[in-house]
């Protein structure tokens, strides 16, 4: 089957989809995908697509921006997402079971990748991830490399460097009161 220019789109969409079942609103799998940007490049040979200038992606709840974003589907179907930036930023609603509750969980770092088959997303470069409710913040982890594994719910941060010269992993865990979602 000869492929189209629309095909890394539809492979973004389904890459997409794993970050849902963890963190995002059940709703944005439904929702379609826009990308916005200055510029995008197609490499049918390569099934490589590169958006580049002010990249802003969107799915339902899901905000994605950086400054360039390459899609790649590989020979084996597995399919990548890197997105870089000043720094590159996600956002995302998450469900709640109570229904009243806003949970958001945002991101930052130089890079952002996401593998598709492995269900893995990590950011890299003062990388850091933060989860609020009801506007305010309940956790936050920040290290020079922070990597989630979707499947097993498996976190790992690699720390960044202080003015020692140590390698530190800074993490923030408010304590929950009576009610409060996680």
């Amino acid at each position: 089957m000869k492929r189209t220019f629309w095909t890394p789109t539809l492979v973004l969409t389904s890459l997409l989809a794993f970050s849902q079942a963890g963190h995002g609103l059940e709703a944005d799998r439904l929702q379609a995908t826009t990308i916005d940007a200055n510029q995008m490049t197609y490499n049918e040979k390569s099934n490589v697509t590169v958006f580049t200038g002010n990249v802003l992606l969107t799915r339902g709840s899901l905000v994605i921006r950086g400054e360039k974003l390459t899609l790649t589907e590989t020979a084996d179907g597995n399919q990548l997402a890197k997105v870089e930036g000043s720094p590159a930023r996600f956002k995302q609603q998450r469900d709640s079971q109570v229904k009243s509750d806003v949970l958001l969980i945002s991101g930052t770092g130089e890079m952002i990748e996401f593998d598709g088959n492995k269900s893995v997303v990590t950011l890299t470069g003062k990388a850091s991830i933060e989860k609020s409710a009801n506007g305010q913040l309940t956790e936050s982890i920040s290290g020079s490399k922070i990597t989630y594994e979707q499947n097993t719910e498996f976190l790992n941060v690699v720390g960044a460097p202080n003015s020692a010269g140590k390698t530190r992993v800074q993490a923030v865990i408010k304590p929950k009161t009576q009610g409060q979602a996680q």
